[in-house]
């Protein structure tokens, strides 16, 4: 059998393009076929889910490190995470790039449908999750108890 070419950080480097183009393309699916692409997403996250279960007694700050390793690995550039058993707090910028949304004829708010992953994760574990986004930069957040901009 021969040996693949490529090294580490092309593998790892491609890896995430893919990661990242599988989500988007659903979206321009679903766009194309004139529907919302949020129940799928949620749906993904459902499906997902069982896999975060090693997580189901710890803290919002544990889990948001799991989800930042996550958003990392699709190309989010990590600006600050802070958090503590109750409550925790995680920024990234540049995810999805411009230039990516452009290839895919996708808007910000578009493609923003990915982020809803994440809920029904976080509702397995027992935590209240949202999003928001201020222009380059999306804020994740998991809490213990009701967060107000749900």
């Amino acid at each position: 059998m021969a040996e693949h070419p490529f090294n580490f950080e092309q593998i790892r480097h491609q890896a995430q393009e893919n990661a990242l183009a599988y989500l988007l393309a659903s979206v321009v699916y679903f766009k194309e076929q004139g529907h919302s692409p949020h129940q799928f997403i949620a749906g993904l996250g459902n499906i997902l889910a069982p896999g975060w279960k090693e997580l189901k007694n710890h803290g919002a700050e544990v889990v948001m490190d799991t989800l930042a390793l996550h958003i990392v690995s699709l190309g989010g550039t990590l600006v600050a995470k802070v958090g503590d058993d109750a409550l925790a707090f995680a920024t990234f910028a540049h995810l999805p790039p411009s230039d990516v949304l452009k290839s895919f004829g996708l808007t910000r708010n578009e493609a923003d449908a990915i982020w809803d992953i994440f809920k029904p994760i976080a509702t397995s574990l027992k935590l209240w999750y949202t999003w928001s986004r201020e222009q380059d930069e999306v804020t994740f957040k998991l809490s213990r108890t009701r967060l107000l901009a749900e």
